[in-house]
């Protein structure tokens, strides 16, 4: 539901960019479509190309196997009121492999639309827009170097002010989400100089939060993690004397379960190789 939200905010004004990269054009008038039915109707984003053509965009974050069907309704109902078949799209933002169908054939009827997974859009090319929304959804594009994007994304928000700074930022770390970028973006922010009270926003807060959890579960995780190998290391040289350096090396970068089996392994092995044995 915060993607979601997320997203359509960033639709309120259709981003030039990627209506370029989506329709090869750009929009000449924003249509506000929305239709008092028994449940509640409202496409994401309808608009009226510079080349005449109707066109309906929606976003979508989950494989919904139904959105053959809700695309039909909206085909219905835009060709009802603008009297215009529009050109159809569904643009999915997941995190999951696309795989929704975009049609539907039956002896009497044949309908598909065009589903785009935004990670085979180029991502560098929103970020050359002048517009912030282009930019902020570049990040759910193909990356080649997702840091400079972050970097970049957070530049352009250090030279906004007030609380359209602290928006921006927001949906910054909610869209960073579904690329699990969140400790990336929190490592970047710490760096940048934007001044910004986390304390203000309570979703921004939780992220720093879930970040400042998450390096004292690893903190404590290295701990044991040390702690294990200098003893497994000591029980290894009062069995068999001094450890070469190859042996400090494998017990220094093993992790916890390898350091769990060569200690078992000591109980019974007759050799140092014989314990620390990898395969």
């Amino acid at each position: 539901m915060r993607y979601d939200t997320t997203l359509k905010t960033l639709f309120l004004a259709p981003p030039p960019q990627l209506l370029q990269l989506l329709v090869g054009g750009q929009a000449h008038t924003m249509l506000s479509v929305e239709y008092p039915t028994v449940q509640m109707r409202r496409p994401d984003l309808v608009v009226r190309l510079t080349d005449g053509r109707l066109y309906h965009l929606e976003l979508q974050s989950t494989n919904d196997p139904a959105m053959p069907w809700r695309m039909l309704e909206y085909f219905g109902l835009l060709c009802q009121y603008y009297g215009q078949p529009p050109l159809q799209q569904v643009l999915y933002v997941g995190e999951a492999l696309l795989t929704m169908p975009a049609r539907l054939e039956y002896p009497t009827l044949a309908f598909q639309y065009e589903s785009i997974d935004i990670r085979t859009l180029d991502g560098a090319t929103l970020l050359t827009s002048p517009s912030l929304e282009d930019n902020l959804l570049a990040l759910l594009c193909r990356l080649q170097n997702p840091r400079g994007a972050v970097q970049h994304l957070l530049a352009r928000i250090a030279s906004l002010v007030g609380t359209a700074r602290a928006d921006a930022l927001a949906k910054l770390v909610i869209l960073a989400g579904l690329r699990r970028l969140h400790p990336l973006v929190r490592e970047e922010i710490q760096q940048m100089p934007i001044t910004i009270n986390i304390q203000e926003n309570p979703f921004l807060q939780e992220i720093f939060e879930e970040g400042k959890q998450e390096g004292r579960q690893e903190g404590r995780q290295e701990g044991r993690q040390e702690e294990a190998a200098v003893l497994l290391g000591r029980l290894l040289e009062r069995r068999f004397g001094l450890l070469p350096p190859w042996a400090q090396q494998q017990l220094a970068a093993a992790d916890l379960a390898s350091l769990e089996t060569w200690g078992l392994r000591l109980l019974e092995a007759t050799s140092l190789e014989e314990v620390l044995q990898t395969a």
